[in-house]
């Protein structure tokens, strides 16, 4: 179907919009629910909350808010680490990868995309772990990854999932995105220009009414089979991007990107599911568990610490106030069954221990969830050896490798993609060597999940050929399974060590080669030393034998007798 005027084309895009609220209201309540008691920031799915209003108020348990936020912090640091460069530009082809030139090339693009990236204006840091959180809690992320308005750096945003309905093909890949936005009208006057607002809105601004809030629909997404007349911009973008205000059904601003601008990551799904799943979830029925616990282990000890008192009274009964401080009244002639004393303390509060412990264990089942037992890895010690540590280890890379696995293909690549692409377009790395024409690339990322996984390799490789070694002394032919070599240089790698220190195999070969003539030099020298020396005992014995004159001995003058 051809759209050609802009309002069908504001009433299809709001009739696809309602469609996708409507999928994603079955999560809704389940995110306030979550973001309730694990990331209070991100309330508001099912009710509007006003800015600045307190959303703890019924929090009385900070642990599942700690233990999600830490295993954030630990999947930014895991997926981000800080120190070294995020990716690494390879190209596809390995055998362009020795080439110097563009080893040169890479090496500085690597840097001028880690820098840009990295750039305290881009608001990478701040974004992504607003991105964290939410994959953590809700198990869905939405980033938004593009060139400030400047021209000048890159900008990082996350999306409030609330305000950003993402969809996904038959295949799971994200290839568009609405969001709803409430915008002051003096901000679209200035992001978008007035004689861009519809007449409603104008007519409002020359009113002074620039305060007043419009409703924004946002669509950028594959581009439809839609033709708006006079089009503000290109229509070859295989991206397209479309402001439309709701009310008056006006379009404000289309335009397009050569690539799917936003990233959206999800920690898990679940078969038939757009949306993600979350560590969260698992974690949110001990979280509310722990939220009514703490609630009644305050109460006990407030009544512990100020119990409810018991006092005479020649009234009619009164109702009892088991609350902290509360008095109740009791008959006067009570008094002597509680010796004498009109006045005692109400006996509440007796099993405050076993509550706590109680506690205790629910608590361990919240840091279970997000998987505080598992990312605590060992660091070694008297207790543990080293086998115990490498098996801490490879369990850890069982339970979050998969995890780490899926972040770097549906996070980090598209992510940084998506930056090298604009910073790209900018020309910001200078000129491309004439020998990458027509070449893909590729990033390669130095993850610490996947050190682990090289360190737990190899400490196997070192077991394996000690094992072969001993085998070697019954069976000489075995230690012939080691490639010596090939084992150093996975170790070096695995630990991470500078390429800089390791000879490459051409060095290496022309080491051996120059120990080869070395030896050989000896060796003929040897020989010619042995040779000479045996020479040498020949002559002295014929010497001895007076078969050879000593030239230096004076001939006999007497005559012979």
């Amino acid at each position: 179907m051809k759209l050609k005027t802009p309002q069908e084309i504001v009433l299809h895009h709001m009739k696809k919009q309602g469609a996708a609220k409507n999928r994603r209201s079955q999560f809704e309540e389940h995110w306030d629910d979550l973001s309730r008691v694990l990331l209070s920031t991100r309330q508001g799915f099912t009710q509007t909350m006003s800015d600045g209003n307190s959303r703890v108020d019924d929090v009385f348990d900070g642990t599942p808010m700690q233990a999600a936020r830490s295993l954030a912090n630990t999947v930014g640091a895991m997926i981000r680490p800080e120190g070294q460069t995020l990716a690494e530009i390879r190209a596809e082809d390995d055998s362009l990868n020795q080439q110097g030139e563009v080893q040169d090339w890479m090496g500085r693009s690597t840097e001028i995309l880690d820098s840009h990236i990295r750039n305290p204006l881009a608001r990478f840091r701040q974004a992504t772990g607003e991105v964290d959180l939410d994959l953590v809690v809700m198990g869905t992320g939405i980033l938004y990854a593009g060139l400030a308005q400047s021209q000048q750096n890159l900008i990082f945003q996350s999306v409030h999932l609330k305000d950003g309905f993402p969809m996904f093909d038959d295949e799971g890949n994200p290839h568009g995105l609405y969001r709803t936005k409430k915008m002051f009208i003096w901000q679209a006057e200035i992001k978008f220009g007035r004689n861009k607002l519809s007449k409603e809105v104008q007519e409002k601004i020359a009113n002074n009414n620039s305060d007043d809030k419009i409703d924004l629909l946002y669509w950028v997404g594959n581009r439809e089979n839609q033709i708006i007349d006079n089009p503000i911009f290109s229509k070859d973008f295989p991206i397209e991007e479309i402001w439309m205000e709701t009310q008056s059904k006006h379009i404000i601003h289309e335009g397009g990107f050569h690539e799917f601008p936003f990233v959206i990551p999800r920690w898990d799904t679940s078969s038939g599911e757009e949306y993600g799943r979350s560590p969260g979830m698992i974690a949110l029925p001990d979280s509310n568990t722990l939220q009514a616990m703490g609630e009644t282990i305050l109460v006990a000890g407030q009544r512990l610490a100020d119990p409810p008192i018991m006092a005479p009274n020649d009234g009619a009964f009164q109702e009892v106030m088991t609350y902290p401080g509360g008095i109740s009244y009791y008959d006067v002639e009570t008094a002597a069954s509680v010796g004498g004393n009109p006045f005692f303390p109400m006996i509440s509060g007796n099993n405050l221990p076993v509550t706590r412990d109680m506690q205790t264990d629910i608590r361990n089942q919240v840091s279970s969830a997000f998987f505080k037992n598992i990312l605590n890895l060992p660091q070694g010690g008297p207790q543990m050896t080293a086998t115990e540590i490498i098996q801490r280890k490879d369990e850890f890379i069982r339970e979050v490798g998969p995890v780490f696995g899926r972040f770097q293909t549906d996070y980090n690549e598209p992510m940084v993609d998506r930056a090298f692409r604009l910073l790209f377009r900018e020309n910001a790395f200078g000129e491309v060597p004439e020998i990458l024409s027509g070449q893909n690339i590729k990033f390669q990322f130095d993850l610490p999940v996947d050190k682990i996984k090289k360190q737990v390799q190899s400490a196997a490789a070192s077991e394996w050929a000690m094992q072969v070694m001993q085998m070697a002394q019954v069976s000489p032919e075995a230690k012939h399974l080691v490639n010596v070599d090939a084992l150093a240089r996975f170790k070096a790698d695995a630990a991470s060590l500078p390429h800089e220190i390791l000879n490459t195999k051409e060095e290496v070969q022309e080491k051996l080669q120059a120990e080869q003539q070395q030896l050989q030099q000896m060796q003929q020298l040897q020989a010619a030393d042995m040779q000479a020396g045996i020479v040498g005992k020949g002559a002295k014995a014929a010497k001895d034998a007076g078969l050879i004159q000593d030239p230096n001995k004076q001939p006999d003058q007497g005559v012979p007798a």
